[in-house]
């Protein structure tokens, strides 16, 4: 893995009193002397949904009823909505988070329909040969296992909104997505120029947090988007960081890889217990992340995805040895799921492999 200091900010000194472990940033209330209580109480929230807490006063119904597209003019929308809204209403999502996202779908379905001249009704929108028929044609800008997860989405509301006996039928082929490579030593050094290269000190500072927690902790996107800065100690001489799930749970500890831990540590002082992404954040919003990136990047076309950071620190502790339970512990992904990515890892050469496996190493 690439050294960020050959590239990145100056190397901090050490920081006051990130010396023992902190053990409060879970407690209850605790957030709130620093953070926003909105963004403590989302940071804790029981539920999530496609990266964003269901927050409580959210309605299904409101959301049906609030849902308007940006982009589709307002005679074509005219059109659908009453079928875009009636149909999900029927499919009756569990949350706010799902209710829109199952507007979005179905909503980009009917469009489409409109704009093709194919009758926009239940009956002749929810036919699993149209629902195939816009997957294929109608969603080629889109990856593979976006286009799996649209077509899913489609039949269960097909199913719910018209209730075909055979619904759905046997599906038309698509690959599965390959898997996601890691960044180069190579493309860590041009992002860390990136960072430091941005027109404003808050671009510079929020994309080196995520740089910083991406390729030395691997944590994904809403873990990031809920970390605070108190989260991060040392113990025993070892930067960790301690990784929320659900609820305000803690859900694994991870030792930060050395050639990040002081950096994660110099921006978790600052931090404190505010968020360590984004320190002024009152609210966890799904798109914050992605959001960001897009605004820093060039045509918006995303720099780079915290997705690639994780599997960059996944494929650097699968080359460097480390041992899979260790990292089944760390990153929690399934020991079976971690073998995938070691055809990324660089081979150890026939000695190297000999003295480790007469444990002379």
């Amino acid at each position: 893995m690439q050294d960020p200091r050959d590239e990145g900010p100056q190397e901090p000194t050490p920081v006051a009193g990130a010396q023992g472990r902190y053990t409060g940033g879970m407690e209850s209330g605790r957030e709130a002397h620093g953070a926003s209580s909105c963004f403590a109480a989302d940071r804790v929230a029981e539920f999530w949904s496609f990266g964003e807490p269901v927050r409580s006063g959210q309605s299904v119904s409101g959301t049906i009823n609030r849902f308007s597209p940006r982009d589709v003019p307002a005679d074509v929308w005219g059109r659908v909505e009453p079928v875009v809204k009636g149909s999900v209403t029927r499919v009756g999502p569990r949350d706010a988070v799902l209710a829109r996202k199952c507007m979005s779908v179905v909503g980009q379905l009917a469009v489409w329909a409109d704009r093709i001249g194919h009758p926009v009704d239940a009956e002749a929108l929810f036919t699993p040969e149209f629902i195939d028929r816009f997957i294929t044609e109608g969603c080629t800008h889109l990856s593979d296992g976006t286009r799996l997860n649209y077509r899913s989405q489609l039949w269960q509301v097909g199913a719910a909104v018209v209730g075909h006996t055979l619904f759905p039928p046997r599906s038309a082929a698509l690959r599965a997505s390959g898997l996601l490579p890691p960044y180069s030593p190579a493309e860590v050094t041009e992002l860390v120029s990136w960072s430091k290269g941005l027109s404003t000190a808050s671009m510079r500072r929020d994309s080196w947090a995520l740089l910083t927690l991406g390729l030395g902790t691997g944590m994904r996107a809403e873990e990031i988007a809920r970390a605070v800065g108190t989260d991060v100690s040392v113990e025993d001489g070892i930067a960790l960081i301690q990784v929320l799930g659900t609820g305000g749970r803690v859900d694994r500890v991870v030792p930060i890889h050395h050639l990040w831990s002081e950096h994660v540590l110099e921006l978790a002082a600052e931090s404190g217990p505010r968020p360590f992404f984004r320190i002024d954040r009152t609210r966890i919003q799904r798109n914050d992340i992605v959001g960001f990136i897009r605004r820093c990047s060039i045509d918006e076309t995303p720099m780079f995805t915290v997705q690639r950071l994780r599997i960059t620190w996944l494929v650097g502790h699968l080359g460097g040895g480390t041992h899979l339970q260790a990292l089944e512990r760390a990153s929690g992904v399934a020991v079976g799921q971690l073998v995938k990515y070691l055809s990324f890892a660089a081979p150890l050469d026939e000695f190297d492999a000999r003295r480790m496996m007469v444990g002379n190493v």
